[in-house]
C-alpha cells in the first residue's frame, strides 16, 4: 500500500511537469507541488528516510515558493512597506521566470525523489528495517562503544583544529567533523550505551552553542535535515501529529530566519560581549510575542534572504541577449575538475558564488556570498529545454549516488549512518553550484572509502591478520 502511494506521489509530479509545459497556472501549480512535497514527508516519516524529499522541498521552496510570493505580493505591493523592496525585485518577467524554474525545478525533484523499490535497495519499509537492524546488531559489539566515542572526538577536535587551517585542506579537516555526526548516530542507536542521553544533548548543545558563537546555523539547519528522518524511524506516529511537528519545525525555522540578521549585526558588527545565548532567546521570544512575523513586513527578511529566484532571474536577464549560452562548456569544466585534485589542476574551477555570479549574472559580489544555483547554471549554459534536460539528470545523478549507499550497505550495514557525511552538502545544493555538488560527493566518498581502508573497524570490520586484504565484520553480541 506504501509502495502504491510513493508512486501515485511521484506521478503526480509528472502530472504537475506537463502542466507546467502546457499552462500558465503558475501560483496554483506551485502550491500543488508544495503540497504533494510536504504530503510525501509526512507519509514516508517514520518509516524510511526522508532526506531526497527535504532536499526537494528545499529547493523548491526557494526557487518557486519565494519567487511565487514576489511575483504575487511584493511586486505589488513592497514599495509601500519602505523595507528595501526594489533591491530584490524580479529581473525578468513571471511567464519567462516560470515557464523555465517551474519544469526544471520538477524535473530535478522527480528524478530525485521517484521510488526506490527495487529489493536490498529502498530508503523506507522492511528493508530499510532490516538494515537498521543489522547496523544495531554491529553497533553491539562492546569495542564500538569505544569506537563511537573516538569518531565523536576525533570529529569536535578536527572542528577546532580546522579554523587554523589553509583553506586548501580545510575540507578534508571538516569531513572529519561531520563524521562526529555519525559517531552521533552509533551512539543513539546503542541503547546499551551508558550514559546515551547525556552523550547525545553534551554534542547537541556543542553544536547549537558553536553557532550562537559564529551567527553561523547552516549546520543546525541543515545537519538537521540530515538527520530528522533517523531520529523518526519505527515511532508510530500519527498523521496530524506529523503535520504538527513538521508546521513547528518550519515555523522555528522562519523566526530563527527572521532574528539572524539582527543577531549577526549585535555580535558580528557592534562586538556584543554579553551572554550570547540569552542575547538570542531575547530575540527569539521578542520576535514570537510580536505576533506578527507573517505579516508583509514582519516576513520580508525571510524572503529577501531565501529568494534565490532573485539570482536565477538575473541569469535569465543576461543571458542570451548580452551573454549567449555557453553549451554547458563551464558546467563541463566543473564535472570534470570534480575528479582531479588540484595539486594535480591548480587553476581549476573553484566552487563557490563570486565567480559563478559575476559569470553568469554579470554580479561581483565581495564581503558576502551567494550563488546563482544549478538552476541558473542549468539555464546559463543550455536555455530552456536543454536546462529542464539538465536539471532532471542531475537530480538522476544525486538519486543514483543515494541508492548506492544501500547497495552497500547489504554487506556494510554501518555504511547507512553515513549518510549525513556524503549528503550534507547536497541538501542545500539549490542554493550553490552544480560544482559543489559533485565535489562534495565525490570527496566525501573517497573519504569514506579511505576510513574504511585505513581503519575498517569504524564500520564494524576488521583485518584479519591471515592473507593479504581479507576482512571480516566484528563479532555480534546480538541475536540474529
Amino acid at each position: 500500500m506504501k509502495d502504491f502511494r510513493s508512486y501515485l506521489l511521484a506521478s503526480l509530479q509528472v502530472v504537475i511537469f506537463i502542466l507546467s509545459l502546457l499552462t500558465d497556472w503558475y501560483f496554483p501549480l506551485t502550491l500543488l507541488f508544495l503540497g504533494v512535497l510536504v504530503i510525501m514527508i509526512l507519509d514516508k516519516l517514520g518509516t524510511g528516510i526522508v532526506l531526497r524529499e527535504m532536499i526537494a522541498l528545499h529547493a523548491s521552496f526557494i526557487c518557486l515558493a519565494m519567487p511565487a510570493l514576489g511575483y504575487t505580493f511584493y511586486i505589488k505591493e513592497g514599495a509601500s512597506l519602505n523595507f528595501g523592496f526594489w533591491i530584490k525585485k524580479m529581473a525578468v518577467s513571471e511567464s519567462v521566470y516560470f515557464g523555465f524554474a517551474l519544469p526544471a525545478t520538477i524535473a530535478f525533484t522527480t528524478a530525485l525523489c521517484w521510488p526506490l523499490n527495487r529489493k536490498h535497495k529502498t530508503d523506507h519499509g522492511a528493508i530499510l528495517k532490516q538494515i537498521i537492524e543489522r547496523a544495531k546488531l554491529v553497533l553491539e559489539n562492546p569495542a564500538m562503544k569505544k569506537i563511537s566515542i573516538s569518531i565523536l572526538s576525533i570529529g569536535v577536535m578536527m572542528f577546532f583544529i580546522s579554523g587554523f587551517l589553509p583553506q586548501e585542506v580545510q575540507f578534508l579537516f571538516l569531513l572529519f567533523y561531520f563524521s562526529a555526526f555519525a559517531g552521533l548516530l552509533y551512539v543513539y542507536y546503542l541503547p546499551s550505551f551508558p550514559y546515551r542521553w547525556v552523550i547525545l544533548s553534551g554534542f547537541t548543545l556543542f553544536i547549537i552553542f558553536n553557532a550562537l558563537r559564529t551567527g553561523m546555523f547552516t549546520i543546525v539547519a541543515y545537519m538537521g535535515i540530515t538527520l530528522f528522518s533517523f531520529f523518526f524511524l519505527g515511532s508510530k506516529t500519527s498523521f496530524l501529529k506529523k503535520i504538527l511537528l513538521f508546521f513547528v519545525g518550519a515555523f522555528i525555522l522562519i523566526i530563527v530566519q527572521n532574528i539572524k540578521p539582527e543577531y549577526r549585526n549585535e555580535t558580528w558588527k557592534n562586538k556584543y560581549t554579553g551572554n550570547k545565548t540569552e542575547l538570542f532567546l531575547n530575540l527569539f521570544s521578542e520576535q514570537v510575542s510580536k505576533g506578527s512575523f507573517f505579516s508583509a513586513k514582519a516576513y520580508y527578511p525571510v524572503y529577501y534572504r531565501t529568494n534565490q529566484g532573485f539570482n536565477i532571474s538575473m541569469v535569465m536577464h543576461r543571458i542570451p541577449q548580452i551573454q549567449p549560452y555557453d553549451n554547458g562548456e563551464k558546467l563541463f569544466l566543473s564535472f570534470s575538475s570534480a575528479f582531479v585534485p588540484r595539486v594535480l589542476w591548480p587553476d581549476k574551477p573553484e566552487a563557490g558564488g563570486k565567480f559563478n555570479m559575476k559569470y553568469y549574472a554579470g554580479v561581483s559580489i565581495k564581503g558576502w556570498s551567494t550563488n546563482v544555483g544549478p538552476l541558473g547554471e542549468a539555464y546559463g549554459s543550455f536555455g530552456v529545454k536543454g536546462g529542464i534536460v539538465f536539471m532532471f539528470i542531475l537530480g538522476f545523478c544525486i538519486r543514483w549516488a543515494y541508492g548506492m549507499v544501500f547497495s552497500i550497505s547489504r554487506r556494510l550495514p554501518l555504511i547507512i549512518l553515513w549518510i549525513p557525511v556524503l549528503f550534507y552538502q547536497i541538501t542545500y545544493s539549490a542554493e550553490t553550484d552544480t560544482l559543489q555538488i559533485f565535489n562534495s560527493l565525490i570527496k566525501s566518498a573517497f573519504f569514506i572509502w579511505l576510513l574504511y581502508k585505513i581503519v575498517p573497524v569504524w564500520f564494524g570490520v576488521q583485518k584479519e591478520k591471515r592473507g593479504f586484504s581479507r576482512r571480516r565484520e566484528l563479532p555480534s553480541y546480538g541475536t540474529q
